[in-house]
């Protein structure tokens, strides 16, 4: 069956509409098996076309700009979804400073996935899961050299 433009934006209004997506909320998704890692995207919203814009570090490339219906179709598990903690003018900051970083290249330990969707909700370049991964080489390294 060929998808007429009407069913994709249906389709895509689903997810926009099912977790009551607004500009600078930040999306969560499952990774790894086991989900112990998470990919952290930004929802832009819509542009002048009218197509809903997702902003993502994506591994071994850079922060790029994709539609909702292809983060979707290749990440169809959500973990969960971050709302913006702010007005509108601040969520319009936000995406701003998500389309700024757009082409800055993906590192792991300095600028992954989360380092870039927490700058873009909160100006911080911070990852939660890169903190637990070094603490638990750490925990592995010492545990390897105790023996």
């Amino acid at each position: 069956m060929v998808m007429t433009i009407f069913h994709q934006k249906v389709k895509v209004m689903k997810y926009v509409n099912f977790y009551n997506l607004k500009p600078g909320d930040k999306i969560v998704v499952p990774k790894s098996w086991m989900q112990v890692i998470q990919h952290h995207v930004i929802y832009l919203g819509q542009n002048h076309l009218g197509v809903h814009l997702i902003a993502e570090n994506a591994v071994g490339l850079y922060v790029r700009v994709i539609t909702v219906d292809q983060f979707f179709q290749e990440n169809p598990q959500v973990t969960r979804i971050d709302q913006f903690a702010g007005n509108n003018v601040q969520r319009r900051h936000a995406v701003e400073r998500a389309l700024k970083m757009v082409g800055q290249p993906y590192d792991l330990i300095n600028f992954n996935c989360e380092h870039f969707a927490n700058y873009v909700q909160k100006g911080v370049l911070k990852s939660d899961q890169m903190g637990w991964g070094i603490l638990l080489l750490g925990v592995l390294a010492i545990a390897a050299f105790a023996d």
